[in-house]
């Protein structure tokens, strides 16, 4: 049972929570000292686990009838069908660990936010995850855990326009997410933002998200501009939008990368003092 859950959390997609923690810590953390903090150890654990185990978990138990069309969940992922009952289990123990990140109102709200975002994606009534644009717009809960860092770590809320770009290309990397399960979902009579617009258009609104979110970073600092590599790969896929499905799984990586140089810029006040 044990793997199983393991294999639900997603461990490729782990960094996607874990790694935006990081960075909001890193960004408002005043030193070295920071990262000894018993609340940050937590919080890294906290989010590349537990985090992961809850919003795949719900995704998975809201996705069984529709999860037997999808070929992904013969493969990496795997169908919660014959152990939903287990799996909701871990779910609630999952959300109640997050408890501890929940030190003053503030930090609950925020991890509040995260765990009703996380739900209502999938669960009904809102199942927002079957609403064109909704589903890719409702995807800024991966950006509560670098607001909950940040908070953490500085006692402060994080700035608008890291909202902003963080919520742009979180649209764009569950829209692009979308695209190879396209045929599966429509079978499963399942509305997302691909299935909406199809392939091409589908890739032009990630690189509509993308390109804003990069412009918003390099506006506040030339130094951001690496962020201009997304929008780019979205050009690229446009133009050979038959190649999607090999890129997708490229991106735990491309993103690993990303996510590195984005914690180093973010935590640069630290670095450079230390020079």
């Amino acid at each position: 049972m044990l793997r199983e859950l393991f294999v639900h959390s997603r461990p490729r997609f782990w960094l996607y929570t874990a790694g935006p923690f990081l960075v909001g810590y890193g960004a408002g953390a005043g030193g070295l000292w920071d990262f000894a903090n018993p609340m940050f150890l937590y919080g890294v654990f906290y989010f590349l686990f537990f985090a992961n185990l809850y919003l795949y978990g719900i995704n998975d138990i809201f996705d069984i009838d529709t999860d037997k069309f999808n070929p992904k969940k013969k493969g990496p992922e795997r169908s919660a069908d014959g152990s939903a009952d287990a799996l909701a289990g871990a779910v609630a123990v999952s959300a109640a660990a997050g408890i501890p990140l929940a030190f003053d109102p503030t930090a609950a709200a925020l991890l509040a936010l995260y765990i009703a975002l996380s739900a209502i994606y999938s669960a009904p009534p809102a199942r927002l995850k079957a609403r064109p644009f909704l589903d890719s717009y409702s995807n800024w809960l991966y950006i509560v855990p670098a607001a909950l860092g940040y908070y953490a770590a500085s006692g402060k809320i994080m700035p608008h326009w890291a909202w902003a770009a963080g919520i742009a290309w979180t649209a764009g990397m569950h829209a692009l997410s979308a695209v190879p399960d396209i045929e599966p979902d429509k079978r499963a009579g399942l509305r997302t933002v691909a299935v909406a617009l199809g392939r091409r258009g589908t890739l032009l609104f990630v690189l509509a998200n993308w390109l804003a979110s990069a412009v918003l970073l390099t506006a506040r600092d030339l130094m951001a501009a690496p962020s201009f590599v997304y929008p780019a790969i979205a050009l690229y896929l446009f133009a050979r939008p038959h190649l999607v499905e090999k890129w997708y799984w490229r991106f735990p990586l491309i993103n690993a990368v990303m996510g590195a140089l984005a914690f180093f810029y973010a935590s640069r006040h630290i670095w450079t003092g230390l020079l």
